[in-house]
């Protein structure tokens, strides 16, 4: 038996489904060369080059909002660079590491290890397991390494915690002259403010931000980005995505954030299944809406209802406020504001 065999055993208004291919449709693997995505990679490729001729590449910031596409362009730049054999040897061009939600100079270290594939090492201090990582970076020819969700460091436990991490991090570089890049949210700009050493690295700066219906350029962007997912779409829309009208609503649903978007889309495909439905329609697309974004959404501020208001909804309570400028949560730390999260008053 499959999971979709339960599926539509347990879904009352399946029983007369023809095929259930609809089933696990996902956008999520779905790479698009939008500008943001170009700039970001040649960024990072830049950065390499200058390692691969100089053996110093230097220091980037990738920060933006969550689902702009920041981990997608992490994980995008590495896969161009696996590691390969050379000899008795393998070489790893691009390391990829996660900085771990617990935000420990510990927990970094033991990420870099998984990185790279090796155990983390039993009763080994800090200073020992940095020592050995950066050997083990030198071994593996490693050029540029890439830390994603940096953010976490930001939400430390408490400022002697943060303060062990950004000095582990810069050690790390420091030793082993490689190109790195920070990627996550913005409070990484006001993580790395706090270090003089790491501010110069990091000095340069690209913001993964959302569409911005109002600029001509951003908007036809994500008009054919609507174009491109269509194409993958396994239940077709009676009107096309990226027509001028229907666009607009997908981007005051989404709010320019493309995360939002495939969500949206990808719902959107299994209610047409599980209707039975030929093709998506705006009645379809506000149900999406209603069930991944708000449930509780007035049809008023639905932007697929025929009477939508069409403003964007981001005021209290509404979808895409930007709690994060107001609320500060997260550790003690973050909440004591000895560092600052990005646009705080």
């Amino acid at each position: 038996m499959k999971p979709q065999d339960l599926i539509v055993r347990h879904s009352r208004s399946s029983s007369e489904l023809k095929n259930n291919d609809f089933l696990g449709f996902s956008l999520a693997n779905v790479r698009l060369n939008h500008k943001r995505f170009d700039t970001a990679i040649s960024a990072i490729a830049k950065l390499q080059h200058n390692q691969q001729q100089h053996g110093n590449g230097g220091g980037l910031l990738i920060i933006g909002p969550s689902g702009t596409g920041k981990s997608v362009t992490a994980h995008s730049y590495s896969e161009n660079f696996p590691p390969y054999r050379e000899g008795e040897k393998i070489v790893t061009p691009v390391m990829l590491v996660t900085c771990p939600s617990s935000a420990t100079a510990n927990g970094l270290i033991s990420a870099m290890y998984d990185a790279l594939g090796y155990p983390i090492p039993a009763r080994t201090d800090l200073a020992e397991k940095t020592i050995k990582i950066c050997k083990l970076i030198k071994m593996h020819n490693v050029e540029v390494m890439l830390i994603d969700e940096f953010q976490h460091a930001y939400y430390s436990r408490s400022l002697a915690d943060f303060r062990q991490l950004i000095d582990t991090v810069k050690n790390v570089i420091s030793t082993t002259k490689i190109a790195s890049v920070l990627i996550g949210l913005d409070e990484i700009a006001e993580v790395i403010s706090s270090n003089e050493q790491l501010a110069r690295r990091y000095s340069e700066k690209i913001k993964m931000t959302n569409f911005i219906m109002n600029y001509k350029d951003d908007f036809n962007e994500f008009r054919a980005i609507l174009k491109a997912f269509q194409k993958y779409l396994i239940i077709q829309p009676v009107m096309p995505l990226y027509e001028a009208n229907v666009a607009r609503r997908f981007w005051f649903s989404s709010d320019g954030n493309l995360d939002y978007l495939k969500r949206i889309l990808e719902k959107s495909v299994e209610i047409a299944g599980f209707a039975g439905l030929e093709r998506l329609n705006e009645q379809v697309y506000a149900a999406a809406f209603r069930e991944y974004v708000w449930k509780e959404v007035p049809e008023i501020l639905n932007p697929f209802h025929e009477q939508s208001l069409l403003r964007r909804l981001n005021r209290p309570g509404e979808p895409f406020y930007p709690w994060h400028l107001k609320h500060a949560i997260g550790s003690p730390l973050a909440r004591r504001n000895i560092i600052k999260p990005a646009g705080s008053q």
